[in-house]
């Protein structure tokens, strides 16, 4: 059994965790509150964008955009998939389940592509699949996180695209839900998809005012900047929630620790105590003897 003065070190190391996990959750809850209002504030904007490039390309107009262009149907086409995770850990589960998803994805769709190729977004994606299936890696994405990185990303991918590389380009990362929640998600960049029937004939009846390539020239650049920094805000969102609540549950279980080792420091005390009560009875007992 351990000493006192062992317990009583013991107790004194978690207190430090326990100071240090609230620290970190207090970091993580402010950083939070900032890629909170900065996805909620895109979102809008995005899906907006999102509306009109899909509407203007799926009108029922004959357009020759390259990034429009439908492509001839291979056999096996190449992807690209481009799995986004963080620079650090201590944040739960959300690192695991997009690799888990990217090593599934990676099985799967196996058969049904030519070739699979990742592109890593964050150190611990990268770290765990640089000796399981390499791909690009781009460091320190999100130290300084600005729209003119997100545009510059999705201008490399637009050009893998148009090279004919790649026929399809996939990001995986984690949607922000809220502060303990975030959903893993598979979106596919490129090709641009075909709007539902009801989409498709509202766009059609309506009228585009300059022309729809004089506006797809305009914005297509715009929207997929605006759709690759859209995710990245959003799994920096989950990172900072997903960090804030296991620092917290850190925070819980160090202080539920402190509690049990606190109760056997006093019940070894006690013992301590009564074990050298009990030898002076016995001294004093044999003196009178």
């Amino acid at each position: 059994m351990a000493s006192a003065k062992d317990l009583r070190k013991r107790i004194q190391s978690v207190k430090n965790t326990q100071q240090i996990t609230k620290a970190m959750k207090m970091v993580s809850a402010a950083k939070l509150r900032r890629a909170q209002d900065n996805i909620i504030s895109l979102r809008p904007y995005a899906h907006e964008v999102n509306a009109v490039i899909s509407g203007v390309a799926h009108a029922g107009r004959e357009l020759t955009h390259p990034l429009l262009a439908p492509r001839e149907q291979t056999e096996k086409p190449n992807i690209l998939m481009v799995l986004v995770t963080s620079d650090r850990g201590l944040c739960g589960a959300f690192n695991g389940s997009i690799i888990k998803t990217g090593q599934r994805l990676l099985k799967t769709e196996a058969e049904k592509y030519g070739k699979v190729d990742f592109a890593f977004i964050g150190k611990k994606g990268y770290e765990f699949f640089k000796l399981r299936k390499p791909g690009k890696y781009y460091s320190s994405f999100f130290t300084g996180l600005t729209f003119a990185k997100s545009a510059g990303l999705s201008q490399e991918l637009v050009g893998l695209y148009l090279s004919g590389e790649y026929d399809e380009i996939k990001f995986i990362y984690n949607e922000f839900k809220s502060a303990i929640s975030q959903k893993v998600t598979v979106e596919t960049l490129l090709p641009i998809r075909a709007q539902d029937g009801a989409q498709a004939a509202e766009a059609a009846i309506t009228i585009y005012e300059p022309s729809a390539p004089e506006i797809l020239d305009a914005l297509l650049p715009k929207h997929f900047a605006v759709q690759v920094h859209r995710m990245l805000l959003e799994s920096l969102a989950g990172e900072h929630g997903a960090r804030m609540a296991a620092m917290e549950n850190a925070t819980k279980n160090a202080g539920e620790m402190i509690r049990k080792i606190t109760l056997l420091y006093n019940k070894t005390r006690q013992a301590g105590i009564t074990k050298e009560l009990l030898e002076i009875i016995s001294g004093t007992e044999a003196a009178k003897g």
